[in-house]
């Protein structure tokens, strides 16, 4: 997987590359928005980690060229504590994801892997040929974190609606995130707490190994149900947990909640899709993105 840092700050930037570099990854660097496009362009880069705040061109105007060319790029924003309005403004303009500085390595490492394990899942997608008019299939895999990438490939898979780069990926995103969050807070019960506690304490392996000791637990299964019409394509994901007050999640965007990583999925994703909404007790979600 190739990454490109944008960053003005020579400590920051020394701190990511060398981060970055240790997890055997091929990295370039830019140290402006500018620069940044002239790398990107040349490099190609599969994921980009970049500085909201910089000369000449901002990280803001960078996102924005990219997703008006449709690039599909993975962008993942860096902002300071304070800065929570442009964290919103770039996940408007297409951003990923976001961390907040100081960097934890922890917390980037994690992203990193993540997106890794989806890009990696493209390799595997076949793309459909041909005008479909109306489709529906009915996806069921164990609570198993490690079949996430295969399923979401599997699900991008059967689109045949022709969206842009940038949408698919945002689909691809979404969808990982929404399954993942079934597995860990539906069937594994996982709580926000138990979730925030095991990150700080870097035992989440641990977690997930405890939590599967439960007979009760390890059975369960992720269901996903895949419309698609010619104007949409639309998502169900049912979880077979106890389902929980959704409503009840503290708002990510309000102040310091937004700069955490924990707690904040169902927020970006509403960037990704068109419409989003929890269904019955909690335990299953649609989400549905709009073709034009």
């Amino acid at each position: 997987m190739k990454i490109l840092i944008v960053e003005d700050d020579f400590g920051s930037r020394e701190f990511l590359l060398n981060l970055i570099k240790l997890e055997g990854y091929d990295v370039r660097q830019a140290v402006n928005g500018e620069e940044g496009l002239e790398v990107y362009k040349e490099y190609h880069p599969n994921l980009i980690i970049c500085d909201i705040q910089m000369p000449k061109m901002d990280g803001l105007e960078m996102l924005s060229r990219l997703r008006e060319e449709k690039e599909d790029v993975i962008f993942i924003i860096t902002t300071a504590f304070g800065s929570e309005d442009y964290a919103i403004e770039a996940l408007r303009l297409g951003a990923n994801n976001y961390l907040k500085k100081p960097i934890d390595r922890k917390s980037l490492i994690g992203l990193v892997k993540k997106y890794q394990a989806i890009i990696e899942s493209r390799l595997l997608a076949q793309k459909a040929e041909g005008r479909v008019l109306e489709k529906a299939i009915k996806v069921e895999f164990d609570t198993n974190f490690e079949h996430v990438p295969a399923v979401v490939s599997q699900l991008i898979s059967e689109i045949t609606l022709k969206y842009n780069d940038s949408d698919k990926t945002n689909i691809e995103l979404g969808l990982d995130e929404l399954i993942a969050n079934s597995i860990e807070h539906g069937n594994l019960e996982i709580t926000f707490e138990d979730k925030v506690e095991a990150s700080d304490n870097n035992s989440m392996l641990e977690l997930y190994a405890k939590k599967m000791q439960i007979p009760e637990i390890a059975n369960r299964k992720i269901i996903v149900e895949y419309i698609q019409k010619q104007n949409y394509s639309e998502w169900t994901i049912t979880d077979e947990g106890k389902g929980f007050d959704w409503k009840s999640i503290p708002d990510p965007t309000q102040g310091a909640q937004l700069m955490e990583l924990n707690g904040r999925g169902i927020f970006i994703t509403n960037f990704l899709f068109d419409e989003l909404e929890y269904l019955g007790k909690g335990n299953q979600v649609r989400v549905r993105k709009l073709f034009q």
